[in-house]
């Protein structure tokens, strides 16, 4: 009887033995955490287990559309290009082409509009990017007029920063110190495009990262570009698009922390090259004097975002994916891959456990949507 019930055993085993090797695989490959020079390295293999104990399915349920025909004049939204929301709960939209900040409550109606189009106090020429501070006030970048400006929450003038001589200073964020972090183009005998932590009177601290910019005639079709963003200690959280790899750099301008994700690189076919010509150059191509170095992979990285909490949400070059919809590969504030989820489109702001996008409907019309959150 005992011998029986070995083999049974042992049969019972064997036949299990794919469906544990299954699972193990499934589990996928151990997150490596080691130190380098001081500096905490994080390596998240290509098939990374999530961090035990940690949701990792996320749920988004949409709750609010803004931007209908049916609104008054003043609260249509006719060219949405930066979300952001308060503590409150109120959305702050930057539209582009009417030149204002236009607010809405947490239900989506229309509060007020905040500045105009000019070059006085209080008004912007050709803005490209809005925050909402720690400070609890509105820091808008206008490159056209080369300058920073702060407003409150109400819409009322603060005060305006120079950009100086600044070129494509397209995106500042102030810390909660009041520094100010921005990436601007230096055209020199080496031309490149600085990161750099500023001073709340906008006078350089220290280089953040520096990323060399080919020459005029040597054009790279997708040429690194760097990504950046502040976690909630002040800390900025930068990476160049051509490397699925991000640091973590303190107050000072050390770098405490790098989050690297092994991948697969997807490869640029011929097709890819022609149709990405087609897309920058129409179908006359590159101008003649133009060289073109192109490059064998897709960047891996298209860009990033922080939430609230310091979660990182990277949204990787995939050429094929099942369903509709952005792909994103969340990290948590260690720098530990926890999921790949599906978002209804591009993060555009991810707090308070709400997401807000820029989405184009079926005529073509913009609108921002507001989604719940929900890991599971």
């Amino acid at each position: 009887m005992r011998t029986f019930l070995s083999r049974k055993r042992f049969l019972f085993i064997l036949l299990m033995l794919p469906f544990l090797f299954f699972v193990t695989c499934k589990k996928g490959e151990k997150v490596e955490i080691r130190m380098e020079n001081g500096v905490v390295v994080v390596i998240n293999p290509r098939d990374p287990a999530p961090p035990r104990g940690l949701k990792t399915a996320l749920s988004v349920r949409e709750d609010l559309t803004l931007g209908a025909k049916d609104e008054s004049e003043e609260s249509i939204i006719l060219e949405p290009a930066v979300v952001d929301a308060d503590d409150a709960g109120n959305i702050y939209v930057l539209d582009r082409k009417a030149v204002q900040i236009k607010v809405f409550d947490p239900q989506g109606k229309f509060v007020r509009v905040i500045g105009r189009q000019g070059q006085g106090p209080g008004e912007f020429q050709s803005p490209r990017y809005f925050q909402i501070t720690p400070q609890k006030n509105i820091m808008v970048t206008d490159p056209a007029l080369r300058r920073v400006s702060l407003l409150s929450l109400e819409g009322q003038f603060i005060r305006d920063l120079s950009a100086g001589k600044m070129w494509m200073f397209m995106q500042a964020k102030m810390d909660d110190s009041g520094n100010i972090v921005g990436s601007h183009t230096v055209m020199d005998q080496e031309p490149r495009t600085e990161l750099v932590r500023f001073n709340a009177e906008l006078a350089p601290l220290h280089i953040i990262a520096s990323v060399p910019i080919a020459r005029n005639q040597v054009f790279n079709p997708y040429f690194p570009r760097i990504n950046f963003d502040l976690t909630p200690e002040g800390n900025v959280v930068w990476g160049i698009t051509t490397e699925y790899e991000f640091r973590v750099v303190d107050r000072e301008g050390k770098i405490v922390k790098k989050v690297v994700k092994k991948h697969e690189p997807e490869i640029l076919t011929q097709a890819d090259r022609e149709a990405r010509a087609k897309e920058l150059w129409g179908k006359e191509g590159p101008p003649a004097d133009m060289k073109v170095e192109w490059p064998q992979h897709f960047p891996p990285v298209q860009d990033f975002i922080l939430d609230d909490r310091g979660w990182l949400f990277v949204r990787p070059f995939v050429k094929e994916q099942k369903g509709e919809g952005v792909l994103y590969d969340v990290f948590d504030t260690e720098g530990r891959y926890v999921a790949r989820v599906l978002l209804p489109a591009v993060a555009r702001r991810i707090k308070a456990g709400k997401l807000y996008t820029i989405e184009e409907d079926a005529e073509g019309l913009l609108h921002v949507k507001r989604y719940m959150m929900e890991w599971k």
